[in-house]
């Protein structure tokens, strides 16, 4: 789960390029009229579910993976296969039949596979009678998605070498030139912000749901890093998101963060978010446990803003139990941390 993703040696929750660049019910029955009236035309609109705006949301679950899987409950050992299953559900959907080379250019956000994708949405759009106006957003939304999700598969593709080398894997040796080289596709979060900032009209609430979900996803992604890249993975979007500056890291990325840097930083930010921690929580470990689950919870606040603004359909279905999943957590291990601290054994 989410909850226990970034402090590393404490217990679980209950529930469950080279140099270092800067951080920035049915209606009543009347009777008919004698001439009944022509039914008007049909307008696409947000509250609505229509063919196109479905593939749009379910392009994004799949390349969304285990944020998604989360979602629907899928234990860990199955994410892979469930993100799988839609993928191949989507390729179905949209050219009628298997094809295992437009799967793996579509799971690698093959840009000419992305941009083949980007027009059946827009001739499924055209065919339910959606105006042109909402045909762009509907497409320029699918591209902007598509480039978050390359974002975070470079930055995790990076983050786990590093991980690999940590954890050992691998010799560790690799792991000095693992971390130089990691720094830059960690640290870029240029569509990720587009994504959260940029204006989509009546989509607007999809795209920040999105950005949220991918901002938990690049926490998932500090989970196990040394202390230092994990600011480099989140830094620029909490920053975007809750105001709290990332602390200045060492200008060689080969070398470890100030003690106490990375907890004090998570720290504010969940205060930012309004979730602090519990003076009554003194453990370093446990400290750390409840600055990232409030952390978390404080992303939760907002995706649960946005999907109040979401149609009925797979993207309100999934941010709502993202939310519900992470609130209940994380009041679960909140209690249990104040519950041993006051009553220690």
């Amino acid at each position: 789960m989410l909850l226990g993703c970034g402090a590393e040696q404490v217990r679980a929750p209950v529930l469950g390029e080279a140099s270092s660049p800067a951080l920035p019910a049915q209606p009543e029955t009347i009777a008919p009229a004698p001439v009944p009236p022509p039914p008007a035309p049909a307008v696409a609109t947000h509250t609505e579910t229509n063919g196109a705006y479905d593939l749009l949301i379910a392009a994004a679950g799949c390349w969304m993976g285990g944020v998604w899987s989360d979602a629907e409950g899928v234990s860990a050992e199955g994410r892979a296969e469930n993100a799988d299953r839609r993928c191949r559900t989507l390729i179905r959907r949209v050219y009628g039949a298997e094809d295992q080379a437009r799967y793996e250019r579509l799971r690698a956000l093959d840009a000419v596979e992305v941009f083949e994708l980007r027009e059946k949405l827009v001739a499924a759009a055209r065919d339910e009678g959606v105006d042109v106006g909402r045909q762009q957003l509907l497409a320029s939304l699918l591209d902007r998605i598509a480039d978050v999700e390359r974002e975070t598969m470079f930055a995790r593709r990076a983050g786990d070498r590093v991980k690999m080398d940590v954890e050992g894997e691998r010799e560790r040796p690799n792991l000095g030139q693992d971390v130089l080289d990691a720094v830059a596709p960690l640290a870029e979060s240029a569509a990720f912000e587009t994504l959260l900032h940029d204006d989509f009209g009546p989509l607007t609430h999809d795209a920040r749901a999105v950005a949220l979900l991918a901002a938990m996803d690049r926490m998932e992604i500090a989970r196990g890093l040394p202390k230092h890249l994990k600011v480099y993975v989140v830094g620029r979007p909490f920053q975007r998101l809750f105001g709290v500056p990332a602390p200045e890291v060492p200008a060689n990325a080969r070398k470890p963060l100030k003690p106490g840097a990375w907890l004090a930083y998570l720290t504010s930010v969940a205060q930012a978010g309004k979730h602090p921690v519990p003076d009554i929580a003194k453990s370093l470990p446990d400290r750390e446990l409840l600055a990232w689950g409030g952390t978390l919870a404080a992303l939760s606040d907002k995706l649960g803003a946005e999907a109040e603004g979401l149609p009925p359909g797979e993207l309100k279905r999934v941010t709502e139990t993202v939310v519900q999943r992470l609130y209940t957590e994380y009041r679960a291990s909140e209690a249990a941390v104040l519950s041993e601290t006051a009553h220690p054994r």
